[in-house]
């Protein structure tokens, strides 16, 4: 009797932890307490408000101050402490460098734009006790050339980025810029 009491026991627990949520249902991910944080479950990108949100000003910091050489922006987007490090070209650890390394892409002998690669963006917020206050947004890009000559725009490299942006007084900042994984051929 006792192993037979222990054999439906055994097949409950069994049965409890081995179903799986129907994949069907659309339910909010499930959140508990667990040391102080809140676990949730679905940690993958959101295409919701934050993302169309975070992406438009990407968007226009790139367009505006990379491509058209308009650094304003950045005084708008950027904390007071932006850090930028870029796999080539190293660190920036204050504002006014940040600001100044993109100012300085008016000196060089080529004009050089920014093009995003499409369906390369993700965002994923970072939630603390459960209120949004960060959000890290990922993707890759390509960079051009043209000469002041007539030849063509051509390519001349990949790369991929993150970006932490943080609310700051509600707005949102960039905060920590990563560039990485140059490439000077296309994969």
């Amino acid at each position: 009797m006792k192993s037979r009491l222990h054999l439906i026991l055994f097949s409950f627990c069994i049965a409890t932890f081995s179903c799986k949520e129907n994949p069907s249902k659309n339910t909010q991910p499930e959140e508990k307490q667990i040391h102080g944080r809140i676990e949730v479950k679905n940690h993958n990108s959101e295409k919701g408000d934050l993302y169309y949100l975070l992406k438009e000003k990407d968007s226009l910091m790139f367009e505006l101050s990379y491509n058209q050489l308009d650094t304003s922006i950045l005084d708008e987007l950027a904390t007071s402490d932006i850090e930028f490090y870029h796999d080539q070209g190293g660190a920036t650890y204050t504002k006014k460098d940040f600001i100044d390394g993109m100012k300085g892409l008016a000196n060089l002998s080529y004009k050089a734009r920014r093009e995003l690669v499409k369906r390369s963006t993700k965002v994923f917020p970072m939630y603390k006790n459960g209120e949004l206050y960060a959000a890290i947004l990922k993707g890759e890009h390509n960079f051009y050339a043209k000469e002041p000559n007539d030849k063509p725009e051509y390519f001349t490299s990949s790369a991929k980025y993150s970006i932490l942006w943080i609310l700051v007084d509600g707005k949102w900042k960039m905060s920590r810029i990563y560039s990485y994984d140059h490439q000077t051929s296309r994969n």
